[in-house]
């Protein structure tokens, strides 16, 4: 019997942390910091070029490309924000902040074109697109606790600093019989103020509007069940300048080359055109259900499922499908880890964070790896960081 003394004593010490809930304390009076960041592509990594001898494969890589291309992402986080709270009912906070992500794509056939010539395939046509949105915003978040149920509603005032709707050049090649080639841009990009002479003070004039909607509910003692449904459009952002990047319609004949005529081959040239107007823009709108399932029937563990989908609004592509599972750790309400993975917005997105909470002060990191294919997300094709400060009392 004396050797199960010292395991049921430790299997008590941890079974005692149930007292101590997995989510940090509230603060009656908090002022918070918030950035973060992240790079993906499903092309090429770190691990590849972080060698002494970097052999390119140009073969390889074009055979690792999938049919839809290569895909390339960038987004920004950040937010500084004040809190207060009413014991555990009622919490009202102010927050300010720059938030979006920019997209862009290679087609596959340019690389089979610059890799394997004309020999197999004699046709080659794509578009190299990009598109996205950078928003700041300035948001109210009131959320409120009644029995077992949490609700949030968070109203929110944005403006795209930057917008750039699907776009980008148009490119072909065909030598079935002839030689003719083809290509054309034109790249548009929004924005509340003038781009040749910005001036960021009337930014926002054109404000949009729109609302975030939080709730929670405690339906077992081992389990809660939530969902978030973000950025419901209230009013749109009135974006009145325009950069149009574009070039005429550029064309190569190769009949002048059976002609014996030398081949005239135009020069590329961008051109800049800055106008005004008026352009709706919405931020994305996203849907998500959870659960916070704590299987040891313990608080200072849980396991946080979470699925659902983001539309952008504007954009000619499908909704985006998210899911994910986060793993979430308490010691004492004084550390939290967390490790998660998941699928969201095309991107795969690999987690692991660290939170030190004493009481005044609170610190929090997180690193993770990313990219749009997952048995590459591994590689280092793609990485983020997020760093959090905040202080009260």
């Amino acid at each position: 019997m004396k050797k199960y003394i010292p395991l049921c004593l430790v299997l008590s010490s941890i079974l005692s942390l149930q007292l101590y809930a997995a989510e940090k304390p509230r603060r009656f009076v908090e002022f918070g910091v918030d950035l973060g960041g992240g790079l993906a592509n499903n092309l090429t990594g770190v691990r590849d070029i972080m060698k002494k001898q970097v052999y390119l494969d140009m073969d390889a890589l074009s055979r690792s490309i999938k049919d839809h291309g290569i895909d390339l992402n960038a987004d920004i986080e950040s937010a500084v924000f004040f809190n207060f709270n009413i014991g555990e009912l009622w919490g009202f906070g102010i927050s300010t902040g720059v938030e979006g992500s920019i997209n862009g794509n290679i087609p596959k056939s340019f690389f089979t074109l610059l890799t394997e010539g004309n020999i197999h395939q004699h046709n080659f046509e794509g578009d190299f697109t990009i598109f996205g949105g950078i928003y700041t915003n300035t948001a109210l978040d009131v959320h409120a606790t009644f029995g077992k149920i949490r609700v949030g509603v968070i109203p929110a005032l944005f403006v795209p600093l930057i917008y750039i709707p699907r776009s980008g050049i148009n490119y072909g090649l065909y030598t079935d019989d002839n030689l003719s080639a083809h290509a054309k841009a034109d790249i548009q990009i929004y924005s509340p103020f003038s781009l040749e002479n910005p001036d960021p003070s009337v930014a926002m004039q054109g404000s949009g509007f729109d609302l975030s909607l939080q709730g929670e509910y405690a339906l077992l003692p081992f389990l809660d069940l939530g969902g978030t449904l973000s950025h419901i459009p209230l009013g749109g952002a009135e974006l009145k300048h325009k950069l149009q990047i574009s070039t005429d319609t550029y064309e190569i004949n190769g009949d002048k080359i059976l002609e014996g005529e030398g081949l005239d081959i135009p020069d590329f040239e961008l051109k800049r055109e800055y106008t005004t107007g008026s352009y709706r823009v919405f931020r994305p709108l996203r849907f998500d259900v959870y659960a916070l399932w704590r299987p040891l029937l313990v608080d200072f563990f849980s396991l946080r499922p979470n699925i659902g989908f983001t539309h952008v609004f504007g954009a000619d592509i499908p909704p985006y499908f998210n899911a994910g599972l986060e793993v979430r750790l308490s010691v004492l309400r004084l550390l939290f880890f967390h490790v998660g993975t998941g699928y969201e917005e095309s991107v795969w997105r690999h987690r692991l964070g660290f939170a030190l909470n004493l009481r005044i002060f609170e610190v929090d990191l997180e690193a993770g790896l990313r990219s749009q294919d997952f048995e590459k997300s591994f590689n280092l094709q793609g990485a983020s960081v997020k760093v959090g400060l905040r202080l009260g009392f």
